[in-house]
């Protein structure tokens, strides 16, 4: 069992089902489903979303930073991030730029990937061939964010 499910067993206090966390975090204004907080109560699931760890700290008496210091995620910042007042003059490239940034910046070390079930691997995810053809299709300078080449 993984330090985060054993500090939610802990936490739960009043011996609330699975179904019962899940009803009480949508009540709440949560996305939890039932199973996702029996796997969690089990310590059956992978790395755990920003989404999740709220659900469970607005359910359950544990705060959000003992939450993310059981799942081995940085637990000093709680609240989400706020960029400085200047960012209001980013257009909207520049922002999805940042965003973009920002999701690289916490995406697993160059050593491997975080798979489908959770656990680190070093193998990258298949791109199906039409994946690949389609990339090929696009023009260089559209996938470059540069200006598209005239249609013919």
């Amino acid at each position: 069992m993984s330090a985060l499910s054993e500090l939610l067993t802990r936490s739960n206090t009043a011996g609330l089902s699975a179904r019962e966390i899940a009803r009480q975090a949508r009540q709440a204004g949560y996305r939890i489903n039932h199973d996702t907080a029996a796997r969690y109560l089990r310590g059956d699931h992978g790395r755990p979303d920003e989404e999740t760890l709220r659900a469970f700290a607005g359910v359950l008496p544990v705060t959000l930073a003992e939450l993310r210091t059981a799942a081995q995620l940085p637990a000093q910042e709680t609240e989400p991030y706020q960029p400085p007042v200047e960012a209001s003059r980013l257009n909207r490239r520049q922002r999805r730029a940042v965003d973009e940034i920002i999701r690289a910046m916490l995406e697993p070390a160059a050593g491997g990937v975080i798979g489908l079930d959770g656990r680190r691997t070093t193998e990258r995810p298949r791109t199906s061939r039409r994946g690949a053809d389609k990339a090929r299709a696009t023009p260089r300078a559209a996938r470059r964010g540069g200006a598209e080449p005239p249609v013919k």
